[in-house]
């Protein structure tokens, strides 16, 4: 089997930047040389775990071999999960079919995954390997028989950008592929770049600063759930945050269209005051009135999807923070839907 060449045989899709070790190559969801800027509590893992990061490439090859180095995420997230191989798996689609899911080994050593692609000699097709969710992935080697050809796909004009918390991430979801983020795909034509980033989703300008330089064509957030549990904002903040947030994203990008989400709340926290002294239902209320202020200075750039109205205690997991697998594709249908009927 032959290797191939990042850029020139293959791409990482959705990646920020790429960081280059010993034999290896990590894609991370922001730049990596200047992570505390973006993660200056630590969890600087969060930006390393591939969550929206895909190894794409156009090829006839029928069947692929991977070298990979898989880290395994802390036992706090893997506690959560229904089976660990939704933290740690990778998703395989071909021109846009799901061939399925494949566990990985998560361990210190190099390991070799094999994909069948099926199809030998059918011409070439575009392949995509949708990296873990939770565990941080190093790529050493991607082969494929000799004679097989193989290139990077064009590059995609239609970005576009999610922000959110863990649960954008996709904790719940039972592979990379069926978290809430990919089932609110209300087009087919568009590059996803996730910046999801676990505790946070605080508004902070360095965030609004890189999905500007992303150049998105849209950009969904889902904000107020970190800050209610967190206390980092309160209701004398949230609007000024948010509307100096989303400013700086739509005045560097003019073309881009800001949908802004409430995340989806446990019943169980109904009434209970977090840090900053609200209730979930009175930061819902201050929500919606940032939403809407932001929304008529937009100049119809920005829209929002209100929070998921059917949503249920048995729909969370333990934590009534993440939402289950089936729960992540029912939301997901749910902002499909939403978003659809405010940017088209």
């Amino acid at each position: 089997m032959k290797s191939l060449t990042c850029e020139k045989e293959f791409r990482f899709n959705g990646a920020v930047s790429l960081q280059h070790g010993d034999r290896w190559t990590a894609p991370w969801r922001v730049p990596f040389d200047r992570v505390r800027l973006y993660f200056p509590e630590g969890g600087i893992g969060r930006a390393a775990m591939p969550s929206g990061v895909a190894v794409t490439l156009v090829t006839d090859a029928a069947r692929i071999e991977m070298d990979y180095l898989c880290s395994r995420c802390p036992d706090n997230i893997i506690d959560l999960a229904e089976d660990v191989e939704q933290l740690e798996s990778v998703d395989v689609a071909v021109d846009g079919r799901y061939l399925g899911r494949h566990a990985l080994s998560a361990t210190k050593t190099e390991e070799t995954l094999c994909l069948d692609l099926g199809d030998a000699g059918g011409g070439e097709r575009l392949v995509e390997i949708w990296l873990p969710l939770y565990s941080q992935f190093r790529l050493i080697d991607l082969r494929v028989d000799e004679g097989v050809t193989a290139s990077p796909p064009a590059p995609n004009p239609r970005r576009w950008v999610h922000y959110g918390g863990s649960l954008s991430q996709g904790m719940g979801a039972n592979s990379p592929l069926t978290s809430y983020v990919q089932s609110s795909r209300w087009r087919t034509d568009l590059d996803l770049v996730s910046v999801a980033r676990g505790k946070g989703t605080h508004m902070e300008p360095v965030f609004a600063d890189l999905i500007a330089d992303l150049r998105p064509r849209y950009v969904t957030m889902a904000v107020g759930g970190m800050v209610y549990i967190t206390g980092s904002l309160n209701r004398y903040t949230y609007l000024t945050n948010m509307l100096g947030f989303v400013k700086r994203i739509v005045d560097s990008v003019p073309a881009c269209e800001v949908v802004v989400l409430a995340p989806p709340m446990s019943p169980r926290f109904s009434g209970c005051r977090g840090p900053n002294g609200m209730t979930p239902e009175e930061m819902l209320q201050t929500h919606y009135a940032a939403v809407e202020t932001v929304t008529k200075w937009g100049d119809g750039r920005v829209h929002r999807v209100r929070q998921w109205p059917d949503v249920v205690e048995s729909d969370f997991l333990a934590d009534g923070i993440h939402l289950t697998s089936d729960a992540h594709r029912r939301y997901g249908e749910y902002l499909a839907e939403g978003i659809r009927a405010c940017v088209g």
